[in-house]
């Protein structure tokens, strides 16, 4: 225990050290089921960070999560709050849901943690160098928001472009002025294409997360064997391969139209990330991954900027290995 104690500190501090401003009132907020080491370190750091204040909510659980919202202290705790540090389990809402509403509309920040078990949260991405990795995405940020056409390709068959026509958000865990939002761990250059640009062929051979925008369903997690799309005009006109792609399949047919449309291209920096089961798969540094569905979300307060014109009730990332990345014809590096 000792040891997962000083790795908790550690990452806590690389949660911290980007994230808390001299005097600030920091909120975290954690859930019963949620490890109490982690919430511990956190509160600690962002102390050591220089915070004027931290406290700490913890929500019980409740039996039936179905149409959940928070209790209103705690919204309320988060419009006062400087910084909120949202810790809650995976059962909880994520990002969209009404305490970021609340959190955003009051002009405050969120850092919400990507939900890991505590040993594994402190073996990966979350251990990555902060500023390292805070310039690594903001430069290839730079180079999309500058670009026309991006282009991706890979050994596995993936060769995909799309158009640019808006500015690339850098994900590195850092709650950025303009979004309000950070989630950690985290690392990669995530834009909306213009709508209708995608062309070609994306091979998903990593990993598949959805997000239920409304209603839940069935995970895609590790694919278990490759999974070729092809866009035209940006839409999924056909959809091949073996089992994983079968489960995608059913995934799409049960949520609306929308979700066949190519809404993201992101593009992971994190050379600490891992190829495991959940979300931190998408930051690993030479990979690439598309999004299906929603993306007029994306940017959180910054929606406007970032953020695209389709509407879905799902978001569903999937990844590919080994990608090359050309921007306007020229090879660049994450």
């Amino acid at each position: 225990m000792r040891c997962l104690d000083e790795d908790l500190r550690h990452v806590a501090r690389n949660l911290a050290a980007p994230n808390v401003r001299a005097g600030e009132a920091v909120l975290v907020v954690s859930s019963s089921d949620q490890d109490p080491g982690l919430v511990d370190a956190i509160a600690g750091a962002a102390a050591a960070a220089g915070a004027g204040s931290v406290t700490a909510a913890v929500i019980t659980c409740p039996v039936d999560m179905t149409d959940y919202r928070h209790p209103p202290p705690v919204i309320a705790a988060v419009e006062q709050a400087d910084l909120a540090v949202v810790a809650t389990s995976i059962r909880f809402p994520r990002a969209y849901d009404d305490l970021s509403t609340a959190l955003f509309a009051a002009g405050r920040r969120q850092v919400l943690i990507n939900n890991a078990p505590p040993e594994d949260f402190v073996c990966g991405a979350a251990r990555a160098e902060p500023a390292a990795l805070l310039e690594r995405t903001r430069r290839l940020a730079g180079l999309v928001t500058a670009a026309g056409v991006v282009r991706i390709t890979s050994p596995n068959g993936t060769d995909l472009r799309v158009r640019i026509c808006r500015p690339c958000l850098p994900l590195t865990g850092v709650a950025e002025a303009d979004t309000g939002f950070g989630s950690f761990p985290s690392g990669e250059a995530m834009v909306s294409p213009e709508e209708g640009s995608a062309e070609g062929t994306f091979v998903a051979d990593g990993f598949g997360q959805v997000v239920y925008l409304s209603g839940g369903g069935p995970q895609l997690g590790l694919l278990e064997d490759p999974v070729r799309l092809e866009f035209r005009r940006g839409r999924l006109v056909d959809l091949s391969g073996g089992a994983a792609a079968a489960r995608l399949a059913a995934i799409l047919d049960a949520a609306d139209d929308n979700v066949r449309f190519l809404a993201e291209l992101g593009l992971g920096t994190n050379p600490a990330a891992r190829r495991v089961g959940h979300v931190e798969n998408k930051f690993r540094l030479g990979t690439a991954h598309v999004a299906l569905g929603d993306n007029h979300l994306i940017g959180w307060r910054a929606a406007a900027v970032y953020g695209g014109t389709i509407i879905s009730n799902r978001h569903i990332d999937l990844v590919s290995e080994q990608v090359t990345i050309e921007i306007d014809g020229r090879v660049v590096s994450a």
